[in-house]
């Protein structure tokens, strides 16, 4: 027997068995996992319809938080004006008293005609300065605040939009996956991914454009109010000085008189 030619077979053998073993297992790991992988894609696609409709419910859910943080924003609004309407009539009606009680005081003073008559001269004076004021003063809160009810309600627009151009590249995305996942061997998994890229594009645009449309300026507004209500103040001093120069010169005493501020 020949046991060289014995062992070279056998160890040719060996070496056919080392190269072909690998192969072997390594076809019978891919074999394995092809399904595998394509149950997962097939996973993607069969439930990308519930995906969609999930997406879809945060996106209404997050509409429905924007309008009730709009509502409670009006609301607060609201109910801040009416306070300070509230405080500013009541301020009017307590300086209005106690003008009239300074009237009272100037009259039963005034004994000669002339005097009666600077009285009088005074009192026109007063009322009409004060309602001088007093429009100037409410001419400038309407137009601080119309003009913030447009910065809301441009503000409310631009939200809409913002919406509304997710909502369009929500539906865009998704059509791609649905038109993708009817194609027969597409690769599923770059198509959810891609999904994922263009949703998180969409996510991240839209927040961006939230966060910019919340920052709601109204300091230049604010400043032109007070600006306006300072100029009425001012113009109802001056008139005032004057008045009260004229009648001290008829009565050649001081009067006292209070300035109100609104």
């Amino acid at each position: 027997m020949n046991f060289k030619k014995i062992g070279l077979t056998a160890f040719n053998t060996l070496i056919m068995a080392g190269l072909v073993a690998p192969i072997f297992i390594f076809a019978q790991t891919q074999i394995k996992d092809i399904p595998i992988r394509n149950q997962i894609q097939k996973g993607f696609c069969a439930r990308f319809s519930e995906l969609s409709l999930k997406v879809d419910q945060r996106i209404a859910d997050r509409v429905a938080k924007l309008e009730t943080k709009k509502n409670e924003r009006m609301n607060n609004l609201e109910n801040r004006r009416d306070k300070r309407d509230n405080r500013r009539i009541e301020n009017r009606n307590k300086w209005n008293a106690n003008r009239q009680e300074q009237y009272a005081r100037l009259e039963a003073r005034a004994i000669t005609d002339a005097q009666k008559q600077a009285v009088a001269a005074f009192k026109l004076t007063t009322d009409n300065a004060i309602t001088a004021r007093q429009t100037a003063v409410n001419a400038a809160i309407t137009v601080f605040r119309q003009a913030v009810d447009n910065a809301i309600s441009n503000r409310k627009s631009a939200v809409g939009t913002a919406i509304n151009t997710f909502k369009s590249s929500e539906t865009s995305a998704a059509e791609k996956v649905k038109t993708a996942c009817a194609t027969e061997g597409v690769d599923q998994k770059a198509v959810r991914e891609t999904f994922q890229q263009e949703m998180k594009a969409t996510r991240d645009k839209f927040q961006n454009d939230r966060q910019a449309i919340e920052k709601l300026n109204i300091s230049t507004f604010q400043e032109s109010k007070k600006a306006a209500i300072d100029k009425a103040i001012q113009d109802f001093k001056t008139t005032m000085e004057k008045a009260r120069a004229d009648f001290k010169a008829a009565f050649k005493a001081p009067v006292a008189t209070t300035t109100p501020t609104e």
